[in-house]
């Protein structure tokens, strides 16, 4: 009788584990982190008289996730700057890719005119415009990630800028580990790592976030699983 019991609560719990398991991992589809559904918040930054200002017209514009192979850009707005100079509406888009080297999200911004993200001289309320940088998530609507993911590493931050439209390239050095090593990324960045400055040429920015997504762990109840086999087998 007792070995019955055992075997009742040995299936009971496992029935229990599998339906855990298939809450924890129930989206996890494919190696993609970052759900189709997921839109963030995209702008750019102006820095003026010590403090931080979106320059884009629209505001924090929500840009759906798309394809590296076919990008869906969305426009962001004019920029909106006191200046004698010729401004440009600024579009962005962004994706997921997984590459040999790792996976990454790519997030691009660029002019639809050609014309510099922010002219030299350009002010702000009357404040000279120092310097610049793109944005992402500074309203909290960041890169929404599936369920199966616990939290995200963020490994590595590579900013490549272009006076072509993206034609050709140059980069800053590599920053790694931006927020610190094994530190739980919640899918923005308001931190203007990728500073540019007024009149410098650049029609073109490119952020590569270098990810390891760290999945769900599968209940601890699921571990029984082979146990019981086990155990039915033996009788």
């Amino acid at each position: 009788m007792r070995r019955e019991n055992a075997v009742a609560v040995l299936i009971t719990v496992g029935a229990l584990a599998s339906l855990a398991a298939a809450q924890d991992y129930g989206d996890r589809n494919s190696e993609y982190s970052v759900k189709p559904t997921s839109e963030a918040s995209l702008t750019i930054g102006g820095f003026a008289n010590g403090n931080w200002q979106v320059l884009n017209a629209g505001g924090d514009v929500g840009v759906p996730i798309s394809d590296r192979s076919n990008p869906m850009f969305v426009e962001l707005g004019k920029i909106d700057v006191e200046t004698s100079a010729q401004t440009d509406v600024v579009e962005a888009a962004w994706w997921e890719s997984i590459l040999p080297t790792g996976q990454y999200l790519q997030f691009v911004y660029r002019t639809q005119g050609g014309h510099d993200f922010v002219p030299f001289g350009a002010k702000k309320g009357g404040k000279l415009i120092q310097a610049y940088a793109y944005q992402m998530g500074a309203d909290g609507n960041g890169v929404d990630f599936y369920n199966w993911v616990t939290h995200v590493d963020w490994q590595e931050l590579d900013i490549s800028y272009s006076y072509d439209g993206g034609q050709t390239v140059f980069s800053d050095p590599t920053i790694y580990n931006p927020i610190g090593e094994d530190a739980a990324w919640n899918g923005t960045d308001n931190m203007h790592l990728g500073l540019a400055f007024p009149g410098d040429g650049v029609n073109w920015i490119q952020a590569s976030y270098k990810i390891s997504p760290v999945p769900a762990p599968a209940s601890a109840l699921a571990l029984l699983l082979p146990a019981l086999g086990a155990y039915r087998r033996r009788r």
